[in-house]
C-alpha cells in the first residue's frame, strides 16, 4: 500500500510529465507550422503528433483518475 505522501508524489510526477509532453508536442507542431517542414510529409507528421497528443492526454488522465481510487495506507 502507498502512503498519502507517495500518492501525492506520483500525482505531481504524472502532472509534470503531462505538462512536459504537452509543451513538447505544441513545440513540434509550431516548428512544422512555421515552415521547418513542408508538403504532405509535414501534414502527416502534424496529424500524427495531434493523434499522439490525444492518446497521451488520455493516458495521463487515466493515470490521475487511478490515483484518485487509491486509499492511503492506514485509512482502512
Amino acid at each position: 500500500m502507498a502512503t498519502q505522501e507517495q500518492i501525492n508524489a506520483a500525482r505531481r510526477q504524472i502532472e509534470q510529465l503531462r505538462d512536459q509532453h504537452s509543451g513538447d508536442i505544441r513545440g513540434l507542431i509550431h516548428l512544422i507550422d512555421s515552415g521547418a517542414m513542408k508538403g504532405p510529409a509535414a501534414d502527416k507528421l502534424v496529424r500524427d503528433a495531434q493523434g499522439w497528443d490525444q492518446a497521451y492526454k488520455g493516458m495521463f488522465s487515466r493515470a490521475l483518475a487511478m490515483l484518485e481510487t487509491l486509499r492511503p495506507e492506514g485509512t482502512g
